[in-house]
C-alpha cells in the first residue's frame, strides 16, 4: 500500500549527525555502518511481540542479523547501513520504537517485572510515570533509574544514580501466635521476626521491610497495611563502584516525583568538570564524594 496516498509522514526531530538521530544514540563505526540504540517512548523494559518482530526486520534487513540487548533493556542493533538509517528509523517508528538510552541524559528508567512473586508492589507504572516526567532529560553526565519491585534489588538499584526500593510496613495484630508456628521466621531473609513467648516480635532496626512474613503468616497477624519506597542516590557501576545512601526510608508515589526532581537540580546546580579529562563532568556520585552527602542536599 501506498503510504503517501493515505497520508502518513514521519518527521524526525532535526538534531544530531545523522538525520535526525541524536549523536548520543548512535555509534559510528569507520563512518559506514552505525550501531543504533533504540526503546520504547516513555522509556519501558517490556517489549510487545510486534515491537520485536519490528526490531527483527530491522536487523535483517538494513543491518547484520544481531541484536544485542543492553543491561538497561536496550535494544541495540549494530552494522545498519549508514545510507538505509532512515528508513530503519521509519520501521522502528511506527511500531513505537525510537532511538534513545545513551548519552548525558537521564536514560532508560529500570523497573522489575510486574509478576514476581517476591515483589512487594507493582513498579511498572510508578516507572512509566518517572519515565515520562524525567525520561531524556539532558544532564552534566549520564544518569540511571532503578526501581525494584523489593529489597532483593535484582534491578540493582544500589549502584545507580538514583535507586529506588519497594518496601512494605509491617504491622503485628493484638494476638498470640498458633503453637509451634514459626512460618514468619522460616522465611525471614534477615532473621528479623518470630514468635516470642507465644507472641511475634520484629526487630525493627533489622527487618528490611520485604513483606515476605506477611506472605507467610497463615493466621493473618502480620500485614502489610501500606507501601512506599526507600530511595538512595549516588550509586555507580563502572571502573569505580560506589553504593548509594539512603535519602528516605518511606516515600509515596508523588513523594518521589518531589524527590527525584530535586536530585536532579542539585546535581545540576553542584556539578564541576572532573579534575583528570576537563571536557567530562562528574558523576553525581563524584559530586557527593566530593562534598559530602549532607552538603549535596543542602540547598
Amino acid at each position: 500500500m501506498d503510504e503517501k496516498a493515505v497520508g502518513f509522514t514521519l518527521e524526525m526531530p532535526k538534531v544530531g549527525i545523522i538525520r535526525g538521530v541524536k549523536a548520543k544514540d548512535i555509534e559510528m563505526v569507520g563512518g559506514k555502518v552505525v550501531n543504533l540504540r533504540t526503546c520504547a517512548r516513555p522509556y519501558e523494559n517490556i517489549y510487545t511481540v510486534t515491537q520485536l518482530r519490528a526490531i527483527q526486520g530491522v536487523s535483517k534487513k538494513y543491518g547484520s542479523g544481531k541484536v544485542h540487548l543492553s543491561p538497561r533493556h536496550n535494544m541495540e542493533i549494530p552494522e545498519i547501513k549508514n545510507k538505509h538509517i532512515d528508513e530503519a528509523l521509519r520501521d522502528l517508528y511506527v511500531a513505537g520504537l525510537f532511538p534513545g538510552g545513551a548519552g548525558t541524559s537521564v536514560r532508560n528508567v529500570f523497573t522489575c517485572p510486574d509478576w514476581c512473586a517476591r515483589s512487594v508492589r507493582p513498579v511498572q507504572a510508578i516507572g512509566k510515570m518517572v519515565s515520562t516526567n524525567f525520561g531524556d532529560r539532558d544532564m552534566p553526565n549520564k544518569f540511571t533509574i532503578s526501581f525494584a519491585g523489593c529489597p532483593n534489588g535484582c534491578s540493582r538499584p544500589h549502584n545507580t544514580d538514583v535507586g529506588i526500593i519497594a518496601v512494605a510496613k509491617v504491622t503485628i495484630a493484638d494476638q498470640g501466635c498458633p503453637d509451634g508456628c514459626r512460618e514468619c521466621a522460616k522465611v525471614c531473609p534477615v532473621q528479623a521476626v518470630g514468635p516470642t513467648e507465644g507472641r511475634v516480635k520484629i526487630n525493627r532496626p533489622a527487618c528490611i521491610a520485604c513483606g515476605r512474613c506477611v506472605k507467610a503468616c497463615p493466621e493473618k497477624i502480620l500485614r502489610s497495611e501500606e507501601t512506599g519506597f526507600k530511595v538512595l542516590i549516588g550509586g555507580k557501576e563502572g571502573a569505580t563502584v560506589a553504593f548509594g545512601a539512603v535519602i528516605a526510608e518511606f516515600a509515596k508515589d508523588f513523594e518521589l516525583l518531589e524527590i527525584i526532581e530535586s536530585v536532579l537540580r542539585k546535581y545540576e546546580q553542584k556539578v564541576t568538570p572532573r579534575l583528570a579529562g576537563r571536557k567530562k563532568k562528574e558523576r553525581m556520585s563524584e559530586v557527593i564524594e566530593r562534598l559530602g552527602i549532607a552538603a549535596f542536599l543542602a540547598d
